[in-house]
């Protein structure tokens, strides 16, 4: 089966640079990869965030990016899912306007919240942004699935209401949850959705580890869009033309990358059991932005070298039985992002998904030309 490509965005801006030139970037960016053959865009979610993160709105960015591209799958990576920060019948009613602008390429993929500063700014409680990440998803399949519906629940209760308009896939988009604990893996499995899997830079085992728990769980939603498991992974990402000339560009950037996008989970872990699992990864997270080999070889999180060794790295996530990855393309400059699209595009994608239109040396075509005569 085909690798499907994702093209992940935080549209994260470089020190002395313009956030509002970055955003026009972004959208440079996305339709580069429709053009170079990734599958789908996703953007994240990120709010009152220190230093260069800052898609904010990914939701209005989703309805401009409706409007340039035309092929490529649009998906929120991820929306958050806590009451006080988006409403889960707001989130609804987005969801089905962007799909309907898009011509039906929307997906919904949730997350609980990462970050105290977001938290602590929108008044959330860590205690419950796991429970009403759950609910909230609920409410979102029942109002999208249902002509008329009622809602009753812990946080949410909705009297007879109708969801207007409802999204154009039927019964609604691919739904799905971004997970890093072997709890949320289960229950993504046992609700048939979606997961996009991060083992928080613990490795191999545990990576493999959280997919296996995925899969057992996993009990098709008879309403829902998907008929069996599906597996993202997102990748943090560089690509040079040559090994030593990706390191010098990309390896300090996602060093620090790994350090301040993890920064909040060992102040989580203290505020509230649900985040209490992200203890185990601390020495992982520490070791990773500040040890190249372990990030790049070990930690099973990111790929980055020349064109035939991402495509040896990548082919080990592979292994591993997922669908799709999710190339992180942040940290360095537009410049170089737009380089790696088209790098990607040219030889990392037709390498996975289209492989008898690579042009091979004429040595290895002729060799295999002459194994194939008829033996005298």
């Amino acid at each position: 089966m085909a690798l499907s490509f994702g093209f992940w965005s935080e549209q994260e801006t470089q020190v002395g640079q313009s956030y509002a030139r970055r955003l026009h970037e972004l959208v440079d960016e996305v339709r580069l990869a429709e053009k170079m053959g990734f599958d789908c865009v996703a953007l994240s979610e990120q709010h009152v965030a220190l230093g260069g993160i800052s898609s904010s709105a990914p939701e209005v960015v989703y309805g401009y990016l409706a409007a340039v591209t035309s092929r490529v799958k649009l998906r929120s990576a991820v929306t958050l899912m806590p009451q006080k920060i988006n409403h889960a019948l707001r989130s609804a009613e987005r969801l089905a306007v962007t799909d309907i602008l898009s011509h039906g390429r929307m997906e919904f993929y949730a997350g609980r919240a990462n970050t105290t500063i977001a938290m602590r700014a929108f008044n959330v409680d860590p205690n419950e942004t796991l429970a009403q990440m759950e609910e909230g998803i609920a409410l979102l399949k029942k109002s999208m699935r249902e002509d008329i519906f009622t809602f009753e629940g812990k946080y949410y209760q909705i009297p007879p209401r109708m969801l207007v308009p409802k999204p154009m896939q039927k019964p609604h988009p691919v739904i799905g949850i971004a997970a890093t604990s072997e709890r949320s893996h289960g229950w993504a499995g046992s609700e048939g959705l979606a997961v996009m899997s991060n083992s928080i830079y613990q490795g191999w085992e545990v990576q493999d580890k959280l997919l296996n728990t995925y899969r057992r769980a996993w009990k098709r939603d008879e309403q829902g869009p998907l008929p069996r498991p599906r597996v993202g992974l997102p990748l943090f990402f560089g690509i040079g033309s040559s090994d030593q000339k990706a390191k010098e560009d990309y390896a300090e950037a996602l060093m620090h990358y790994a350090r301040i996008s993890t920064d909040a989970y060992p102040r989580l872990a203290k505020l509230a059991d649900d985040y209490a699992y992200m203890n185990e990864s601390v020495p992982a997270m520490e070791r990773a932005g500040r040890d190249w080999d372990y990030l790049l070889n070990h930690s099973a999180t990111t790929v980055c070298g020349s064109p035939d060794t991402v495509i040896r790295q990548i082919e080990k996530f592979q292994a591993l039985g997922i669908d799709e990855v999710l190339l992180h393309l942040d940290s360095v400059n537009h410049e170089k992002i737009m380089e790696a699209i088209e790098m990607c595009g040219r030889y990392i994608i037709p390498h996975f998904n289209d492989r008898n239109n690579v042009v091979r040396p004429t040595d290895d075509i002729l060799a295999q030309i002459r194994a194939m005569r008829p033996q005298k």
